[in-house]
């Protein structure tokens, strides 16, 4: 008997996490079941859990990805305190030209961020986000940052600059893709192909003017 559909998808994961070599893939443990995998086991920086998911995704036949990785730093190097990881992402937002950081507040327990206060677009509010994600001694990021835009966009016209957006897009059909807006929440629900449409279909709503948030409920494989 030949390996079923799952164990090949969960070779082609592993196969991917060793490639990669920004990703640790030593203690990355790999569970499928009917689509859905599983990351389980430590990565020594946030960012390793956030490549080693990104990586999953791209594997064809994975529709979503639940990733349990613990980040754990590695016992040879020192975690820097939260004082100081607090004044590092502190300083990284000042001196980021395309975030006015403001109105933001970065607190750290235990290599936990936590990040709050007032931002003026939801794409700050995530790119605030990776400038904590990218950070040594980082072990996970609260985002509670609020977006505050400064001009009344109706959520009629966000769905329609989003609708917009996908038709002039190359990888994202907009069939594909419903798009809901209420008060400036949007919600993309769906099937595309793979994550690199999945992402860009984000960024899309994500950049779009009057956004607050996006919760994305699009699975991965074949409309």
């Amino acid at each position: 008997m030949g390996p079923t559909s799952s164990e090949l998808i969960k070779k082609e994961i592993i196969d991917q996490l060793t490639w990669d070599s920004s990703v640790n893939a030593n203690d990355i443990y790999v569970t499928v079941t009917d689509g859905v995998a599983e990351l389980r086991g430590k990565v020594p920086t946030y960012a390793s859990k956030i490549a080693a998911e990104k990586n999953a995704c791209s594997v064809e036949g994975v529709r979503r990805v639940e990733n349990y990785l613990e980040v754990e730093l590695p016992p040879d190097l020192s975690r820097p305190s939260d004082t100081e990881i607090t004044s590092t992402i502190e300083n990284k937002l000042i001196w980021n030209s395309e975030i006015n950081s403001a109105g933001m507040n970065v607190k750290t327990t235990d290599g936990v961020v936590s990040l709050s206060g007032t931002v003026d677009s939801y794409w700050q509010k995530s790119l605030a986000e990776d400038v904590a994600l990218f950070t040594k001694g980082v072990t996970e990021v609260v985002n509670n940052l609020s977006v505050s835009v400064t001009k009344s966009i109706v959520d009629i016209d966000i769905e329609r600059d989003i609708k917009s957006t996908f038709k002039r897009s190359g990888l994202v059909k907009e069939e594909d893709i419903t798009v809901s807006v209420t008060n400036g929440i949007v919600r993309l629900s769906g099937t595309v192909p793979n994550y690199t449409v999945k992402k860009q279909a984000k960024n899309i709503a994500m950049y779009t003017a009057g956004v607050i948030d996006v919760v994305d409920d699009i699975v991965l494989g074949r409309p």
